[in-house]
């Protein structure tokens, strides 16, 4: 046997996987699962404008608990990839067992509250009473479905972390599928079930989501024979959430303030025009694929350097943070280069206006230089997370926000007079000094001194 061969050995499944592998099955799921959205909406205007218009508007409140748990789950990761890596198994069954738990009883608050609240949300969002009408059914039927969700992420994040990610590819790939059918069958097929169109698409995302947890529970216990070990306690659930939650909270803090600082900077959009509305959501849209692709690479990147930081193999980390930057900086700049150069024909999907296809190619022409320190901060920001230095990127990421990148965007944009191209201006600046801090930070080595986790 040679030394490369009792190398390979001591890795995980997940590192010998490599970050590809582990890769493009993240990436065509959260493909995916923007396609179930976006199905939604198909079908809702196929009913009216209206219904698509009410439901579309409701549509960041049923995303907030997805996305609240899955930056949890990079908690999840950085404990449980440690103990991979680390070859400590005695307690993931356990562990495995605890993040379900977690995640139902997340699920469950939040599929309470809005049952409760189903009545009121819309009209809480300024919507007319006929419009809050959609909204109460809509809600009143798919709530549930957010309670087996969450149960979905949390054993999606044990196939994640184990370097399974195809197999959750696989389940998402499904439920689409389900979801699709369903509807076509509910609206169109003559199939009548007493319910509305809001009410049949709701029922139909709320199948194809119990599709999608059905089949990542038969993977977990079926197909990779995990089993759950209940002999824990309190005291070893709450021991675990609080290593999970001391990397998971401060990163789903960012997420939440990325939301809400965009919401500010929407406004200032929304001020310069509709020329400029229409430019931006159009120019979103084109780069969402390469943005994509940014995530799941540095997703993929958390996974393998979890295992690594387990293994205390630092030497590895260095190879494997280099070869995740080239290959985001180098994947998603190709993209936002060739979506450039066919501008022209790709705003053509949207609209045939002069002056937007104008604007929007000098908008990817600055999307170009801004998204190489986008990608980088995409994999140095996911390490370090997960290696237990997050207060530092997440902290960062929230001051920049809030006192840089926002009264750029009114500077360049309002009292310059540059426009929406100020506003892009101002997001590339923001970018890189992010980028070069973030950098900075995780060369020191300021991670290497964070305490091993093994709850």
């Amino acid at each position: 046997m040679t030394d490369k061969t009792l190398d390979e050995s001591k890795n995980t499944e997940a590192v010998s996987m490599g970050l590809i592998k582990i890769t493009w099955p993240i990436f065509l799921e959260v493909l995916l699962t923007y396609l179930i959205n976006f199905t939604d909406i198909l079908f809702l205007n196929k009913i009216s404008e209206q219904s698509a218009a009410a439901i579309g508007t409701l549509m960041p409140v049923v995303v907030i608990p997805i996305v609240i748990l899955h930056s949890l789950s990079i908690g999840t990761t950085g404990v449980l990839g440690r103990m991979l890596g680390a070859k400590i198994h005695e307690k993931l069954e356990k562990n495995y067992l605890y993040t379900v738990i977690f995640n139902f009883l997340i699920g469950l608050t939040v599929m309470v509250a809005y049952l409760l609240l189903h009545n009121e949300i819309g009209t809480m969002m300024g919507l007319s009473s006929e419009m809050n009408d959609l909204t109460s059914a809509y809600l009143l039927i798919f709530t549930p479905a957010l309670l087996i969700k969450s149960i979905q992420i949390g054993y999606g994040s044990i196939l994640n972390v184990n370097g399974w990610t195809k197999l959750n590819m696989q389940s998402t790939l499904v439920a689409n599928a389900v979801n699709i059918i369903l509807n076509t069958l509910f609206l169109f097929g003559g199939f009548d079930i007493g319910f509305n169109g809001v009410e049949c698409v709701a029922l139909a995302s709320a199948l194809s989501y119990f599709t999608g947890l059905a089949i990542v529970i038969y993977f977990v216990h079926v197909k990779k024979n995990i089993k759950f070990d209940f002999s824990g306690s309190i005291n070893d659930f709450k021991t675990y959430m609080a290593q999970v939650l001391k990397i998971g909270v401060p990163a789903t803090m960012e997420p939440m303030s990325y939301e809400l600082n965009r919401f500010f900077i929407t406004i200032t959009v929304i001020s310069l025009g509709a020329l400029a509305i229409s430019t931006r959501i159009y120019t979103l849209n084109l780069i969402l694929i390469p943005i994509i692709f940014s995530q799941s690479i540095g997703v993929g990147n958390r996974i393998i350097i979890s295992h690594l930081l387990g293994a205390g193999d630092h030497q590895k980390i260095k190879k494997q943070i280099n070869q995740s930057i080239t290959l985001s900086v180098a994947g998603s700049t190709l993209m936002l280069f060739v979506i450039w150069m066919l501008s022209d024909y790709a705003f053509l999907i949207f609209t045939q206006d002069a002056e937007i296809l104008a604007l929007g190619a000098t908008l990817l022409a600055i999307d170009i230089l801004r998204h190489p320190a986008g990608a980088i901060n995409m994999v140095v920001v996911n390490s370090l997370v997960v290696s237990g230095d997050a207060k530092y990127p997440v902290g960062l990421s929230i001051t920049s926000m809030w006192l840089l990148c926002l009264p750029m965007v009114y500077f360049f944009a309002i009292e310059l007079d540059y426009g929406l191209i100020g506003v892009w201006l101002a997001l590339l600046v923001d970018e890189y000094i992010r980028c070069a801090i973030c950098l900075t930070r995780w060369r020191n080595g300021h991670w290497k001194k964070q305490p091993q986790v093994f709850a």
